[in-house]
């Protein structure tokens, strides 16, 4: 924390010849931004450091947390993710590396770094950027070299968010935009790959669900503004979430199955629990049998049915393509043995349809219509499927979701059956599970 405090103080002395060095341009400069000639340059942009955004008149201002000017505060103040980078320096980060037989001490591992510091984060390439700075602005925000010194002008934010991006800023406006910035780290990539060597030398397994992170994020932004005009935010929150993270998740599955120098099948495609339990008699797997798999085929937690459900918020009538494309995934697992190259072509064509889906994905209010058939669909689906404790937790997040989105929207009350879980239904950490109590919950009337 010293050195931090010190590294801040260093910033807050140095920022004004920097900006004087850099030509920082004035409020009286109104020459207009220009957008950026595509595929003018083909060279990545420079990371700046969250220093640069820690002057009192740019974004470290004392004010409350969530106020315009107090982003930096915020940050360094209540957000863990400023401390990601601390946590490689902790005995489990050390442990980890033994078990891996890495030789590289988890601060210096790129492995470790492109989550805890940035995304393709190499210490070689960026010697002035500050890895103690953890998951910091640009982390998020983009490389900030080319956009630093005119993002707070009025001819920047006139710019559309491709022109901003060419420049390297990413789009936190949007909520798939924002989702989708949480999701190399959070999901994961292949080169943030946290798989199952990994999990079991001791890092937490990644099990993302967009609008439950994003209520518990310290916001540096006005919450206000965000919902400002949207009834239907917390149900946009949780529909870009899905989608977002089924591309993610698709795009890391293809990945995986087409680099042959990875395990096959990559186990933290499923449950864990499914190897991960009790042997006993009698055994509720077996007596509910395993659908289209035989004993012993692990299951693939795809979560077809909630991608097909906030897709439907808006009309599913087109997505065909893409639910044949997971459900020839699903079969391909069920039936044991998936073959890599056509695993890898029924995900890289999903994730183009998502893609296209996520484009313009808020443009177009939810139909309030839809969110009572959500509801019961969600229910539904949920009663007849599940099988694992990753489901259950899906599913409870959507209904929560749901209640969330009820009184901006003006609906009345949602029953969730899953609020509250009795123990004897989840038992210790899931290895006592018993889906047929958690499937009568759902099936009950309001």
């Amino acid at each position: 924390m010293i050195l931090r405090l010190w590294l801040l103080a260093s910033v807050l002395i140095g920022l004004p010849a920097y900006l004087w060095w850099q030509g920082s341009p004035s409020s009286a400069d109104t020459k207009p931004v220009a957008a950026p000639v595509p595929g003018s340059s083909t060279a990545p942009h420079a990371r700046i450091g969250a220093g640069s955004c820690a002057a009192a008149a740019c974004h470290n201002g004392i004010f409350a947390h969530g106020d315009t000017g107090s982003e930096y505060t915020t940050w360094i103040t209540r957000d863990p993710h400023a401390k990601a980078y601390e946590v490689l320096f902790a005995d489990v980060a050390k442990g980890m590396q033994k078990h891996l037989k890495r030789q590289a001490p988890a601060h210096e591992d790129r492995r470790c770094l492109q989550c805890h510091v940035a995304p393709g984060y190499d210490a070689a390439k960026h010697p002035s950027y500050f890895p103690t700075d953890g998951v910091s602005c640009e982390s998020c925000h983009g490389p900030a070299q080319k956009w630093l010194n005119v993002h707070h002008l009025d001819a920047w934010q006139s710019l559309d968010r491709a022109a901003k991006k060419a420049l390297g800023m990413n789009d936190t406006r949007t909520l798939s935009g924002r989702a989708q910035v949480c999701t190399p780290c959070h999901v994961g990539t292949a080169s943030a790959d946290v798989d199952h060597d990994l999990i079991a030398a001791g890092h937490p397994r990644l099990h993302f669900e967009f609008a439950a992170f994003h209520a518990y994020m310290p916001r540096h932004w006005p919450d206000a503004k965000d919902r400002a005009g949207r009834p239907d935010f917390e149900l946009q929150l949780w529909t870009a979430g899905q989608l977002a993270t089924a591309k993610a998740s698709l795009e890391l599955l293809a990945g995986r199955a087409v680099d042959k120098n990875k395990p096959w099948p990559e186990f933290v495609e499923h449950d864990c629990l499914a190897c991960h339990h009790d042997l006993r008699t009698p055994s509720w797997r077996q007596q509910l049998g395993y659908g289209k798999r035989k004993a012993g085929v692990l299951p693939w937690h795809g979560n077809r049915s909630l991608v097909q459900d906030a897709l439907a918020t808006r009309g599913a009538a087109n997505d065909a393509r893409l639910f044949k494309h997971l459900d020839d995934i699903q079969a391909a697992f069920d039936a044991g043995n998936p073959e890599r190259r056509k695993i890898a072509q029924d995900a890289k064509s999903a994730v183009e349809l998502l893609m296209h889906r996520l484009a313009n994905w808020e443009q177009t209010p939810l139909r309030s219509d839809w969110i009572e058939h959500l509801h019961r669909a969600i229910r539904k689906d949920a009663a007849q499927t599940i099988t694992g404790w990753d489901e259950v937790t899906r599913i409870q997040l959507a209904l929560a979701a749901l209640e969330q989105a009820r009184p901006g929207l003006k609906l009345t009350p949602f029953d969730n059956p899953l609020a509250r879980l009795d123990p004897p239904i989840y038992g210790d950490k899931g290895r006592l599970f018993e889906p047929a109590a958690i499937r009568a919950r759902l099936m009950r009337p309001k």
